[in-house]
């Protein structure tokens, strides 16, 4: 089980250096292991009763400072890069005009220690903090959207995608019909302006079915990300687009093509970026199919294509690290920002421990393992991929 390059796969690259990718096509199966490719941490999060945090949580990185939002609590916990707990701070549900609604999203801007959380569609405003939870303005958005991705784009702007907008169609079958869900947003003055991406049909990973008899909207999802922060720019790759680019400095670059997607209504071929380093890309591509008569999406397994950016090969790969055995779980996190060249995993207390138990943990994953509390916070995998 040691591979780094899909040697032997055959893959076509564009005369521009283009990616492309037949989702028709099988590829080599490869088993990697991370730590062939990639220098792994693990980071317990240190768990006390000030720091106890629900397993599925947002998380923001700097080279010496993890800030983690908890959904569920609507508190943000600061650590150390060794996973001490350094405190936190709970602006919520006040009624002075300073405190958020509900923690749903936020991002850190480092240079200037400023800490910025979207309150959630219905309010369509970010509220900014110090590193002390003190409060610094309100930002009112010049459009009522709802903000599945937000990041830092430079010292005046931030850069967010809107995965619905107030005017979107809700009979069940239609999905967003915003044209430029990508914008710019002014730290200051809150003003939205698109990225200069048109998309006249979109394409979500989720679908809404509508109760006859109720009137209630129902909403499932497949959780694929549009957008990733890279070390100089973005990742935007839309389920709308057969085009995967790396938007940097005002300009979009193509990385990849996929070509033979389904694009059906009820039908369709999705993808997102999983990581995208120096040489490596990781995609996941997912087939979402809609059964309207039982008001359901069909399950579909999921495929993890990785691409060698230096020698322009693919595989579908399982992925491992080697203090497990098994293969490596690949979720969906929301990380909105990483030191460059890296990417974050989570290990839940209770998921190692079940794992110590049927005897598939080696090194020093094991022993972090042995010694964790079942209620303890998750521990945090970072990959630095090797240059």
């Amino acid at each position: 089980m040691l591979l780094f390059s899909c040697t032997g796969s055959s893959t076509h690259a564009l005369s521009n250096g283009l990616i492309e990718i037949d989702v028709k096509k099988e590829y080599p199966k490869k088993d990697i292991v991370l730590n062939d490719i990639a220098e792994i941490t693990y980071i317990p999060l240190e768990t006390n009763d000030s720091s106890v945090i629900h397993p599925s949580f947002e998380m923001s990185l700097s080279t010496d400072t993890i800030i983690t939002g908890d959904y569920f609590q609507s508190k943000l916990f600061f650590f150390n890069k060794k996973g001490s707990y350094l405190g936190g701070f709970k602006r919520c549900c006040g009624q002075s005009g300073e405190e958020y609604n509900r923690l749903s999203l936020f991002i850190v801007d480092y240079t200037q220690q400023e800490l910025y959380v979207y309150d959630r569609f219905f309010f369509s405003r970010i509220l900014v903090y110090d590193f002390s939870g003190n409060f610094k303005r309100r930002i009112k958005l010049s459009k009522q959207v709802w903000l599945r991705h937000l990041y830092v784009y430079d010292d005046k702007n931030l850069i967010g995608y809107s995965k619905w907008s107030w005017h979107g169609n809700f009979d069940g079958k239609s999905d967003v019909v915003e044209e430029n869900p990508y914008y710019f947003i002014d730290k200051q003055t809150g003003a939205m302006s698109p990225v200069p991406i048109t998309i006249k049909k979109r394409i979500s990973d989720d679908v809404k079915f509508r109760d006859e008899k109720t009137g209630e909207s129902m909403l499932t999802s497949l959780y694929m990300n549009p957008m990733l922060k890279t070390k100089d720019g973005f990742i935007i790759a839309d389920p709308s687009l057969d085009t995967v680019y790396h938007f940097v400095n005002d300009v979009l670059t193509p990385v990849t093509v996929f070509k033979n997607r389904d694009m059906e209504e009820n039908l369709v071929d999705l993808h997102s970026v999983i990581f995208y380093s120096d040489r490596y890309l990781l995609l996941e591509v997912q087939k979402k199919e809609v059964d309207y008569a039982r008001k359901t999406l069909v399950e579909h397994p999921n495929h993890f294509l990785f691409c060698d950016r230096e020698t322009q090969e693919i595989c579908e790969a399982t992925l491992y690290i080697s203090d497990k055995t098994s293969k490596l779980k690949i979720d969906s996190y929301d990380v909105s920002e990483i030191p460059d060249n890296m990417f974050v995993s989570l290990f839940t207390a209770g998921y190692l421990k079940w794992l110590l138990e049927q005897g598939t943990l080696k090194g020093e994953l094991k022993k972090i393992a042995e010694n964790l509390d079942e209620e303890a916070n998750s521990v945090m995998m970072i990959a630095k991929f090797k240059q």
